[in-house]
């Protein structure tokens, strides 16, 4: 069996792998021939996102460690990155204020400080970092190529629409015995946003979450104009 550690060369790698792809694409796409309208592009990079997901599970099944109490698309990255890939194509504001939360809140810590228990095999590692990225990817493309922004107003909004989907997650877990959105169950992880058992660690995560997104909306903000026309 595989065994993560944070800031392995392994995790190293995928950070560094991450960052040059980011860079790559939003600064330089244009000169590596994706232009900044590419309906072809968008259309790639949505089927890619879904293809992360399904070929995961694939690959589970085939190798044994598939199970429908952990390997549903429940996780609420892994309903983003369906959501971001819908939405790269049809650019809906609630929607998009939805994986802005998720993605720089909940695909960050998952880039930087994963669940190692989530990964029996090596590939699953890299599976994790491949579409927790493309998700915060999605959202910058968004923001850059279609100015597209979160603003204050929208946090109550996300919060809400987020519990909703915890408490039907929650009704889930209780059937299926399972523990997605790590609802039941604190993760293996070193994040520093997880703090007491349950059911403190779900309430101290929500706040941070919160703490986090205004950050991320005011670096928003601070770095790039707001659209003289936003987007409805």
């Amino acid at each position: 069996p595989y065994i993560f550690e944070v800031f392995s060369l392994d995790h190293i790698i995928s950070l560094i792998v991450i960052i040059f792809l980011f860079i790559t694409l939003l600064k330089y796409n244009e000169k590596i021939g994706i232009k900044d309208d590419s309906k072809t592009f968008l259309i790639v990079l949505s089927i890619l996102m879904i293809f992360l997901d399904v070929s995961e599970d694939i690959v589970r099944v085939f190798t044994g460690y598939y199970s429908i109490t952990k390997d549903l698309p429940l996780q609420l990255c892994s309903i983003g990155v369906y959501l971001a890939a819908y939405n790269l194509i049809y650019r809906n504001q609630t929607i998009f204020n939805l994986i802005f939360y998720w993605g720089f809140v909940g695909a960050t810590n998952a880039i930087l400080t994963p669940d190692g228990d989530l990964f029996e095999l090596r590939i699953f590692f890299f599976y994790s970092q491949g579409y927790h990225a493309a998700l915060i990817f999605a959202v910058l493309w968004m923001m850059v190529k279609y100015d597209m922004r979160m603003e204050y107003k929208s946090i109550f909004q996300v919060v809400l629409y987020t519990n909703i989907i915890v408490g039907l997650i929650t009704l889930i877990n209780f059937m299926l015995d399972s523990n997605y959105m790590f609802l039941r169950v604190i993760p293996n992880s070193v994040s520093p946003f997880l703090m007491g058992q349950w059911p403190t660690y779900i309430v101290m995560v929500q706040v941070f979450s919160v703490v986090l997104v205004v950050l991320f909306i005011s670096i928003q903000n601070y770095f790039m104009k707001t659209p003289t026309k936003p987007l409805a």
